[in-house]
């Protein structure tokens, strides 16, 4: 009988986490689960270590090192699951994650992406993040980074899920197509949730539903790598995602945050990075629209719809405040 959850871990180098990572699993009340553990063509040794102490999970070789979507994307042909979570190296679950989210599955039963309220492991009473938010000028963020957690968090709607670890039914994730492949590193939960919207789906925040996520534990948060995929996945993301009609409203507002970005970061002396991003963000467009052509043959939402779901206070966009919204 196939396991009603599938759990999988990614892992890069992660020799430092993974343990934990995996053991926290395994400790979870609910049984109805399959760990698999797709590796990047780590060199640490780390995950056949892992799976030398746990043989019950599972180690998929995925030959190289095929970035996050991609990975993933692999992962999920050897899943059995009807539910597939993804989560990743340096996200530690509370024992009862996997319980909260499926009580939350029969009490929302037409909704079908579910993201954690993520919390800092050295400082419960700070928030890593509360799923994502998507800007009045297309840039997405991490609601709640940094910030103190609130006293009470209801179950909330937002705009997509953190990918540090989240839940997707199975059937919704292949009709997507799995995460874009383009992206290989970063802005792919948002992309994803965006894509699910489009198709009138919506994510819900779970709050009971916590984990500790250590944060840039592999890459680092400004590295070169991680502010060269960032600045032209966002472009990506915007180009192949929105609407016409909301694409015209939004480009110039997009174009000048783009821009007073890019000009802060050169005077920080990274402007080579900036600059290599910016032309391959550029030249991949040829690309990105035919995607973005099939993508939006099959759009359900209204461009109007879709505009109630941006955030739209800049205040709260740039101190990455919470935008949680009432489920209906």
């Amino acid at each position: 009988m196939s396991p009603r959850f599938s759990l999988i871990v990614l892992s890069y180098q992660s020799g430092a986490y993974l343990e934990r990572c995996i053991e926290a699993l395994l400790a979870q009340t609910t049984d109805d689960i399959e760990i698999l553990l797709a590796d990047n063509a780590s060199t640490d040794g780390a995950p056949e270590a892992v799976v030398a102490k746990f043989p019950q999970v599972r180690l998929i070789q995925n030959g190289g090192n095929l970035g996050f979507a991609a990975g993933n994307n692999a992962a999920v042909r050897f899943a059995k699951g009807e539910w597939l979570g993804f989560i990743n190296p340096d996200v530690f679950v509370h024992a009862h994650w996997l319980s909260e989210m499926a009580q939350a599955i029969q009490d929302y039963p037409h909704t079908h992406i579910f993201t954690s309220l993520q919390l800092d492991p050295q400082d419960q009473g700070v928030l890593d993040g509360a799923g994502d938010g998507m800007s009045f000028f297309g840039f997405p963020f991490r609601m709640g980074y940094r910030a103190a957690r609130p006293a009470h968090i209801p179950v909330s709607e937002v705009f997509s899920p953190c990918g540090a670890a989240f839940l997707i039914k199975r059937s919704l994730f292949e009709a997507l197509g799995g995460f874009y492949e383009r992206f290989f590193m970063y802005c792919e939960d948002a992309d994803l949730g965006y894509r699910a919207r489009l198709r009138r789906e919506r994510t819900l925040l779970i709050p009971q539903a916590r984990v500790d996520h250590i944060g840039s534990a592999t890459l680092g948060a400004r590295s070169d790598f991680a502010l060269f995929h960032g600045y032209r996945n966002r472009l990506w993301l915007f180009v192949k995602n929105t609407p016409a009609p909301v694409l015209w409203l939004m480009l110039v507002p997009h174009l000048l945050f783009s821009l007073s970005g890019a000009l802060k970061d050169v005077l920080k002396g990274r402007g080579p990075v900036v600059g290599r991003a910016l032309r391959e963000a550029i030249g991949g467009l040829g690309a990105v629209m035919r995607d973005r052509h099939q993508l939006q043959s099959t759009r359900l939402l209204r461009s109007t719809d879709l505009l109630s779901q941006f955030s739209w206070d800049l205040r709260l966009i740039l101190r990455r405040g919470l935008d949680l919204r009432s489920p209906k």
